[in-house]
């Protein structure tokens, strides 16, 4: 069964029969529904009309995207560190070439994701290299539309994720929103 994803905001729910009959983020005041009414597609469908693009933001700081430009045209990005890669946030698609690219500079030993708009494909994201663990900021906790054993839910003000990187809630858009400092 498919896991259907959202074409406004991008993102990814649980395996199902059928398309969701409403995305609960886009529902939410602070997203919308097009006036032409939710439309879904799935990762397959997404790799046949999309790629993922690259590009180098400076020294260890690789931007992720998606071309040509899906849902609310989401970016990731790569944080190359020593102790072990980081992705924070994450694009609805990830392409075998982008798995690639990412595995030859050390791959992804954690996911952060600052709130619910960039949760998309995470759980592809974390299968892709390997069961990595997803952190996000436990109250948003009712935003994940596909749970999965890989995401860590934390609570607090901070999070270290080692080597220097922390995760910050400062909530704002979301309660649970997070900085990666």
């Amino acid at each position: 069964m498919p896991n259907f994803i959202c074409t406004t905001c991008g993102t990814q729910y649980a395996e199902g029969g059928r398309q969701p009959a409403a995305c609960a983020i886009c529902t939410d005041d602070r997203q919308y529904v097009k006036v032409t009414g939710q439309e879904w597609t799935t990762h397959d469908d997404l790799l046949r009309t999309h790629r993922n693009s690259v590009r180098a933001e400076e020294p260890g700081l690789t931007g992720i995207g998606v071309e040509p430009a899906f849902a609310i045209g989401q970016r990731a990005l790569l944080v190359r560190s020593p102790a072990g890669n980081v992705l924070w946030d994450c694009v609805p698609l990830l392409d075998p070439a982008l798995v690639e690219m990412i595995n030859a500079v050390g791959g992804v030993s954690a996911i952060a994701i600052s709130h619910p708009h960039y949760y998309t494909s995470l759980v592809e994201w974390s299968r892709a290299f390997g069961e990595v663990p997803v952190y996000l900021h436990a109250a948003d906790r009712q935003w994940v539309m596909r749970p999965d054993q890989a995401v860590v839910f934390w609570d607090g003000e901070t999070k270290a994720l080692g080597d220097g990187l922390t995760l910050v809630r400062c909530g704002g858009h979301f309660d649970g929103g997070t900085v990666l400092h």
